[in-house]
């Protein structure tokens, strides 16, 4: 994936916001997944909102309300 970005020009700044939307928006697909499988009850609610935790917070300055503990707080 890096060197296909080298190729294109990209800065690693822009790439790496690249990177973080790509793998944010496959873990809310594998989450809403998880939310689907109501057979298992809270069993793979608790994996839901595992993998949602996984995912990249954007910088946000202390204020965000992504509804997952944030680490700049």
């Amino acid at each position: 994936m890096t060197e296909l970005l080298k190729a294109f020009g990209w800065r690693k700044r822009q790439a790496n916001e690249v990177v973080e939307k790509i793998r944010n928006d496959t873990l809310e697909e594998v989450a809403l997944e998880f939310d689907r499988m109501k057979a298992f009850g809270d069993t793979s609610h608790s994996f839901a909102t595992f993998v949602r935790g996984m995912k990249v917070c954007p910088p946000c300055n202390g204020n965000c309300n992504q509804g997952r503990s944030c680490p700049a707080r």
